[in-house]
């Protein structure tokens, strides 16, 4: 399959993660799954966890799976569920753990965040419906329950880009 240019998704669901090469064949777009992997949530001082150790190195066997098929992508595009994320300290390292959004550390969140900002301006800022699992309450948890976090933290990224600075050595945001 010389010559064909391969593109490689990786979708990082909840419960489970998939690898699809994607690429054109005689105008048409053609897509197969090429890896899949378990993910799940591990409790980890009384929150639900991303165990992101597992998350990269199930990526990395994903990228190894294209190689054993001879099938090299020349893009790679990670996509995960859209609130959690990681803090980085100065050095590039996680801070704290990884707490998923089913976690229930953002109950009564909203209302400390609406002590800061209103609710209706916090909507107006940015568009985006009230869930309590938002990123704006899971920070606000980690203000409430480990402040030394935030102080320490030099980067927010959202987990697909951590999994690319984890690839890359490159800490960016979309």
């Amino acid at each position: 399959m010389s010559g064909i240019t391969y593109y490689l998704a990786v979708d990082i669901g909840a419960s489970s993660g998939r690898h699809i090469l994607g690429w054109m064949d005689k105008g048409k777009i053609r897509m197969e799954e090429i890896y899949r992997f378990e993910n799940k949530l591990e409790k980890r001082n009384g929150h639900l966890c991303w165990d992101l150790d597992h998350l990269f190195h199930e990526v990395v066997e994903g990228l190894h799976k294209c190689k054993e098929l001879d099938r090299i992508p020349a893009s790679v595009g990670i996509d995960t569920w859209g609130v959690d994320f990681v803090l980085l300290d100065a050095h590039g390292n996680v801070l704290g753990n990884t707490v998923a959004y089913r976690d229930g550390r953002t109950k009564g969140m909203d209302e400390e965040v609406y002590k800061v900002i209103s609710e209706s301006e916090l909507y107006g800022r940015n568009g985006i419906q009230k869930q309590l699992f938002n990123s704006i309450y899971q920070l606000m948890a980690i203000k409430k329950e480990t402040p030394q976090l935030l102080e320490r933290a030099e980067r927010f990224l959202m987990i697909p880009e951590y999994l690319n600075y984890r690839l890359t050595g490159v800490a960016m945001n979309e």
